[in-house]
């Protein structure tokens, strides 16, 4: 059973919708350990400048939802850059189609597991073009496929009772929303 005054908050949604300025703004108002973007550090870890670099995207993707889980554990309470909500979404995108393994029930059961001790999820859907960070795809195509992956996966798992999805385009908009989520 979770503990309804564990704060584990995640921010969702596909690459360049502002989850890290958003993040960045309402960590200043909590007392919560930050877990960064894991796709970010691992990718500094291992060297590479971005995501077209990477040798083994497998392991990669395995390798950002240990750490993730790893982060999530160790402090308990947090907020989050992303999630393994995000880490499924994106094994779909990726792996789903040539990897309907046990390599894949077994990252799905760890990501879903996971996830089921969230206590308030913030989904940021596309609301405007996303920048070119020189870090992921950023193709509107791209970002489409993964929103309603998102969606899909939030009815799916039945985790829409605690999420919030934004609505606004400007940050200010945005965190005004947040901190009236957060309150109740």
């Amino acid at each position: 059973m979770q503990n309804k005054s564990l704060k584990r908050i995640v921010i969702i949604g596909s690459a360049g919708v502002g989850k890290t300025s958003l993040l960045n703004e309402i960590k200043k108002s909590l007392s919560l350990k930050v877990i960064p973007e894991q796709a970010r550090v691992i990718c500094k870890e291992l060297g590479y400048k971005n995501i077209y670099e990477i040798k083994d995207p497998t392991k990669f993707r395995s390798l950002t939802l240990k750490k993730q889980i790893k982060l999530e554990e160790k402090f308990n309470q947090f907020i989050s850059d992303r999630s393994t909500i995000d880490c499924w979404v994106h094994w779909i995108r990726w792996s789903w189609c040539s990897r309907k393994t046990f390599e894949s029930e077994k990252y799905f059961k760890l990501a879903y597991s996971q996830a089921l001790k969230y206590s308030h999820i913030i989904y940021i859907p596309r609301l405007f073009k996303p920048k070119d960070d020189g870090f992921r795809w950023n193709d509107e195509e791209y970002q489409n496929q993964i929103d309603r992956l998102f969606k899909q996966l939030l009815l799916e798992w039945e985790m829409m009772n605690k999420t919030y999805i934004v609505n606004s385009k400007e940050l200010k908009e945005r965190l005004k929303e947040i901190k009236d989520y957060l309150k109740d």
